[in-house]
């Protein structure tokens, strides 16, 4: 893989079993996704899609959107999460 790929769509935070990921546009999004779902084939493990959601943030942060996809589940999009990041026009 191209390592600027990697530089300009890749930003994750992690924390013990928890991920963040990052990306600047939506299909960026979805290829992040695609590899999450590459990495728990290969190594067998399995992401809780029960628990994983999507948020959009400014600034079309409303805007009605294909769904993403994780280990054949749509995302459900949310305004919040529990760490104060918050879905808005304004930073």
């Amino acid at each position: 893989m191209d390592v600027n790929l990697w530089v300009n769509i890749v930003v994750a935070l992690l924390h013990a079993d928890d991920i963040i990921l990052l990306s600047y546009s939506l299909s960026a999004m979805r290829y992040m996704l695609k590899m999450c779902d590459d990495f728990d084939t290969e190594y067998d493990i399995e992401f809780n899609t029960g628990k994983s959601v999507a948020m959009r943030i400014v600034p079309r942060y409303n805007v009605i959107c294909e769904p993403l996809e994780l280990s054949g589940n749509n995302l459900q999009f949310v305004q919040s999460v529990g760490i104060n990041l918050v879905s808005n026009k304004k930073y």
